[in-house]
């Protein structure tokens, strides 16, 4: 058992959006027994808001309010999943801009709650429609846009100030934590921010460093058939396919994507948890199953990064959750770690 930290070490901020950056690199240490490489999880849930996403909401923000788009007191409109925005609604609060989120309808109720409680005005939109339907979240926010001139609208997914966050903190920080000595960079892809900017920053240092991207293949989208994938591996066809994937997404930063079915992760979630007492959410273990997979073949002495971008919180109703296991046909997972 480790000691307190040094209280002289101890410090005080001026606002919270002090308390974003710098988050801890910790290293596994039961998973990883017999393994060549080490292997290192950079926890970002220890942001204020609670995930990697509190870095781009604030460049973003800031990014906004020097070129001049996002004026005084307007209202900022974002369609993301709950974490981004999140952050933007606590960025907005301390820095005048009220907020509208467009949730799908199976938002976790923790993360509606959140907004709720961050003062977010919450109107529906959904996610599992073609991007021209008009209850698109995207349609819907085009919609709000055109009709109030004080609406202003992130766009996360294509804004270059998402990537250029990570470039100018998370990378840095990495560098600094592993003195240089950083060999694999491991990231979910999402909308590409963390895995590209993180990602530029480290292949200026290090050339030869490998950027390892993560996704989920999912029964209704395989991974095999995903045109990002495709576009990646250059396969047959490729030049004909439309573009599915997140405009900060740089595949010139990657060197490898790696998919996993969501039962796996799930699966070993519970593992992670139970050996390692990390409490991570789903894209975050995914990163770290492939980054400890990747260390089983690396060379003696590399040191392999695992980002992870949230807690464990916002799944304990869902996917860590007994009933929802049964419900959604991962009884088997249910069984493993739920029977004494």
């Amino acid at each position: 058992m480790t000691s307190y930290p040094d209280a002289a070490l101890s410090r005080t901020y001026d606002s919270v959006l002090e308390l974003i950056g710098n988050t801890p690199l910790v290293r596994l240490n039961v998973l990883t027994r017999g393994l060549p490489a080490s292997v290192y999880v950079k926890l970002d849930h220890f942001n204020i808001g609670g995930s990697s996403k509190d870095r781009i909401a604030v460049n973003i923000l800031r990014e906004a309010v020097a070129n001049g788009e996002l004026q005084g007191g307007a209202r900022i409109i974002e369609t993301g999943q709950g974490n981004t925005s999140i952050a933007l609604a606590l960025a907005g609060v301390l820095t005048g801009h009220p907020s509208t989120v467009i949730a799908k309808p199976d938002l976790s109720p923790g993360k509606l709650n959140l907004l709720r409680l961050l003062g977010v005005d919450v109107i529906p939109g959904r996610f599992d429609v073609d991007k021209d339907d008009p209850e698109h979240a995207w349609s819907v926010a085009e919609r709000e846009v055109a009709a109030h001139d004080d609406l202003w609208w992130s766009r996360q997914q294509s804004v270059r100030s998402n990537p250029a966050a990570h470039y100018a903190s998370t990378g840095p920080e990495l560098w600094h934590q592993t003195e240089g000595r950083i060999t694999h960079f491991i990231a979910a892809i999402a909308t590409g921010g963390t895995v590209s900017g993180t990602g530029r920053f480290l292949r200026e240092r290090t050339p030869g460093i490998q950027v390892i991207g993560t996704t989920f293949d999912l029964p209704e989208r395989p991974w095999a058939d995903a045109a990002l994938n495709k576009v990646f591996h250059r396969a047959p066809g490729h030049e004909e396919l439309e573009q599915d994937w997140a405009d900060n997404v740089d595949l010139e930063q990657l060197d490898a994507l790696e998919a996993r079915t969501k039962g796996e992760v799930i699966d070993f979630a519970f593992r992670l948890a139970r050996t390692e007492g990390l409490l991570l959410g789903l894209s975050s273990v995914l990163s770290i199953k492939v980054a400890l997979e990747r260390a089983e073949s690396a060379n003696p002495g590399d040191v392999i990064v695992a980002f992870s971008a949230d807690h464990a919180r916002d799944y304990t109703a869902a996917e860590y959750d007994e009933q929802w296991l049964r419900t959604h046909d991962f009884g088997d997972i249910a069984d493993r770690w739920f029977t004494n």
